[in-house]
């Protein structure tokens, strides 16, 4: 069973009904992630809806962190609220969404965080100083997460850290040496996330050559 949170209706609606065509049972939710009251209220209610349907819903074991914002822009260039959207989406939706459920899974010692997060947090650029800042702090949430699971048996968690990815996020992104860093497909990403996952490793850069340039830094 999959449960789908995000503040656009029409994109949950076609996305939720795409699942169901492959056979999974998948509910949606409207909700913004980067809204700590809105996160709690909706967790609430998912317990709720959860004794009363508990075989439509059921207890969330698996919360896969993925919502963000990019704006693209400089410093200077970039409007106050515009960064504070992307600093309540990227890092600190995490920490709220996280404490709405995690409790949950310690108490059933049965979980998994995932985090889908950028090479850019190891890594900055030029021009997007707002998401690279998120990226970085989300991070250093989930390494801190991660080592405090350590004694959590049952809970673990997973953090990807993906190249440039062809989705509409990153549309008109330039890279330099594009023939030597090609953009990576949504579908690999997704199927290496799911691998980590089931071998509960702890982070994840995609590709393999990211070591390279991680160490290289």
């Amino acid at each position: 069973q999959i449960i789908l949170w995000g503040r656009t209706e029409k994109c949950l609606k076609e996305t939720t009904e795409e699942i169901r065509m492959m056979g999974t049972e998948c509910h949606y939710f409207i909700c913004d992630v980067g809204n700590r009251e809105e996160v709690y209220q909706q967790a609430k209610a998912r317990y709720l809806l959860s004794q009363a349907f508990f075989l439509q819903v059921g207890d969330i074991t698996i919360l896969v962190n993925n919502a963000a914002v990019v704006h693209g822009k400089s410093l200077m260039d970039s409007d106050d609220d515009a960064l504070l959207k992307s600093q309540h989406i990227n890092t600190l939706g995490q920490f709220w969404t996280t404490k709405a459920f995690l409790p949950r899974m310690l108490e059933l010692q049965n979980g998994h965080i995932v985090c889908l997060n950028s090479v850019l947090a190891l890594s900055a650029i030029p021009g997007a100083i707002d998401y690279c800042t998120s990226k970085a702090s989300s991070f250093a949430f989930m390494e801190s997460l991660t080592l405090g699971l350590l004694d959590c048996p049952g809970v673990n968690a997973t953090t990807v850290l993906p190249f440039h990815t062809s989705t509409e996020m990153f549309q008109g992104m330039r890279i330099r040496f594009p023939s030597l860093f090609p953009p990576l497909k949504p579908e690999t990403v997704a199927r290496r996330t799911v691998e980590a996952v089931q071998m509960n490793q702890a982070f994840l850069l995609l590709p393999w050559t990211m070591h390279v340039l991680v160490i290289l830094k």
